[in-house]
Order: structure tokens, then C-alpha cells, then sequence
């Protein structure tokens, strides 16, 4: 019996005095494939960092579940998973103040306004518990949003009744306004559609046309000066995981998280897209911007985009909207600039 107690008692002394503490293991699910830039680079750069920051005791468990990736923000609410990436335009009518950097005029690049994003959001909105139910670890863009299509655009009045694919949110109303058809469905539908002719065309980042092999259905893409649209997106991790990390863990998932895991998730879609630039031009694909005409088109067409927003982040209780606009489009500038 005396043996007995002094093993158990032995055991707990060495748990308490952190010698014995258990790795923690995060069930991290992400969508786009394996080979996708957010998987190959993204999130193999922050985890390793994570490991550094936590001496190795913090590991990582990368999964490709084959489902839709519209739920794994419940996936991850509900403790299927432990962390996820996610699209705010899958999840409809859940989130409108992160579409501020989804509106054109943010005039950067991915790494730029991702930075600029998280400063903003989380400075001026972070208390208003938009992600309900989770943790947010980071807020990320995309590079610069395009038009791409199977034919040449030679002027606006080409772009009314094109069939697009959009991703929700702010491109829905891009679309609306350009007289598009809207083709709602997620990046993992985008070949099926093209290449059924559901879709005469799609909104999306140059770096998804070459990752998702569409480039040989599009053949056209479109960017605006100044900036067209980007995508938001958010890692969120499961409210009860996050709150029983040890002190020490914590420490470190936070070390890594916030602006640095932003920049980290932005300047992998830079990288991505400088690539796809050089492969799909290539192959003969004709990337450049609107010309003048047809830009200042467009630009007319989205000048109420910004009060559209505005006014239902308004409605959402967010009565500074209009300068927390102007503050984000001012820190993409200091970001540029390297403040």
C-alpha cells in the first residue's frame, strides 16, 4: 500500500512540476487540396514556427476531410475539429463586418491587407464577437480578385448576362451591379461548372485559376486598377480547445497567431500568384487590367458599394463604419510602407 501512494504521489508531483505534461495536439482541418499553396507553404511555415514557439509541445494534425468547405466553421464551433480555415462568403448572413476588406479600392497586395485586416478588425471590432462560438486565431486575404472568362472583355458592355461563379458576399454585389449572373458555388465546384458551361466565367484570384487547373477553360483575366475585390478568410480554432491549453501553450498559440499568422497566410497567396502569373502566361492565357475605358466603367458601376456596406455594418451596431473604412484602406498604406 505505502509503495502504491508514493507512485501515484511521485506521478503527480512530476505532472504539477510541468515534467510530465502532455503534448498538445491540434486536429487542424484545411480544404484545397494537398498540393495547394495553403498547404504546401502556408501552413507548414506556421507550423513550424508553432513547434519553435512552443519548444515542440504544441504539434499540429493536418487532415483533408473530402467535405464541403462551407461547414468546417461548425466543424470547428462543434469540436469536430480543432481548427480550420475558413471563407466568410460560404457561411451567408453570418458575417458582414469582415467584408470591409472584400470591397474594392483596399489597393494591395495579399500580404499587405491581410496585416492591415487583422489590425483593424480585431482594433476596432474585435469586441463585437462576430465569430461566435470559436477562437480567432488570424483574418487573411487572397491577392487581388480578377475577372476571368473564356473570351476576351473589350468593353462593359460585354460583362452584362455573363454566367459567373462568385463567392459570395461583396462579389455577389459586384455582380449584381455589373449585370452578372451570379453562380453561387464553392472553389471545389470551380471546374465542374466551367467546364459544363454552367459558368462563362469566374471571380477569383489569379493563383486559383492555375492551382485548380482552370486555366485551359479561362484563358482571359481581368484585374482592376486600384482593386476590384478580395476574399476574406479566418483561422478559427474551437472555443473549449483554446480555453484548456495550459498557460505556457497558450502563450505560444498566441506568439504566432494574430498580424504574424495573417502575414504568414497573405504572403503565401503573394507567392501563389506570382507563379501562376508566369505558368499561365506560358501557356498563352492573357492576364493584364480593364483599359481605361472599361475600368472607369466599372469603377462607376461600384461607387455605392462602400455606403452599401456602411449601412448594415451600421444595422450590425458598428456606427463608426465609415471611419473604420478609411482606417483600413490607411493601414494597407502603412503596411506598404512598412510600418
Amino acid at each position: 500500500m505505502y509503495r502504491t501512494i508514493s507512485i501515484v504521489a511521485a506521478a503527480a508531483a512530476l505532472t504539477a512540476s510541468g515534467v510530465a505534461q502532455a503534448d498538445t495536439t491540434i486536429r487542424l482541418e484545411t480544404y484545397a487540396g494537398p498540393r495547394h499553396a495553403m498547404n504546401t507553404n502556408g501552413w507548414p511555415t506556421w507550423i513550424k514556427d508553432l513547434t519553435k514557439a512552443s519548444g515542440g509541445k504544441v504539434k499540429v494534425r493536418m487532415t483533408y476531410p473530402p467535405i464541403n468547405p462551407r461547414v468546417l466553421y461548425d466543424r470547428v464551433r462543434d469540436g469536430i475539429a480543432d481548427m480550420a480555415w475558413i471563407t466568410h462568403g460560404y457561411t451567408t448572413g453570418r458575417f458582414v463586418l469582415t467584408q470591409m476588406i472584400e470591397l474594392p479600392g483596399a489597393d494591395g497586395n495579399a500580404e499587405q491587407m491581410s496585416r492591415a485586416f487583422w489590425r483593424t478588425y480585431t482594433g476596432r471590432f474585435g469586441k463585437r464577437d462576430e465569430h461566435k462560438g470559436v477562437q480567432l486565431v488570424a483574418l487573411f486575404t487572397h491577392g487581388p480578385g480578377l475577372v476571368h472568362s473564356r473570351g476576351p472583355i473589350a468593353n462593359i458592355g460585354q460583362v452584362k448576362g455573363m454566367k459567373v461563379r462568385t463567392g459570395g458576399g461583396v462579389q455577389s454585389q459586384i455582380a449584381k451591379r455589373l449585370g452578372i449572373v451570379s453562380v453561387s458555388a464553392p472553389v471545389t465546384k470551380a471546374q465542374e461548372i466551367l467546364q459544363q458551361g454552367v459558368a462563362d466565367g469566374i471571380f477569383f484570384s489569379i493563383e486559383t485559376i492555375y492551382s485548380f487547373k482552370l486555366g485551359g477553360v479561362v484563358k482571359h483575366h481581368y484585374a482592376l486598377p486600384g482593386g476590384l475585390y478580395s476574399a476574406s478568410f479566418a483561422v478559427v480554432m474551437n472555443q473549449r480547445k483554446y480555453d484548456g491549453l495550459s498557460a505556457a501553450d497558450k502563450a505560444s498559440l498566441n506568439k504566432v497567431g494574430g498580424e504574424h499568422m495573417s502575414g504568414i497566410m497573405g504572403r503565401t497567396w503573394d507567392g501563389a500568384d506570382s507563379l501562376a502569373v508566369e505558368k499561365l502566361t506560358a501557356a498563352g492565357n492573357k492576364i493584364g487590367a480593364f483599359d481605361a475605358a472599361t475600368a472607369k466603367a466599372v469603377k462607376a458601376k461600384l461607387a455605392d458599394l462602400d455606403d452599401w456596406w456602411i449601412k448594415r455594418a451600421v444595422a450590425e451596431g458598428a456606427k463608426d463604419a465609415a471611419d473604420v473604412l478609411k482606417a483600413l484602406r490607411a493601414e494597407v498604406q502603412k503596411v506598404k510602407k512598412g510600418m
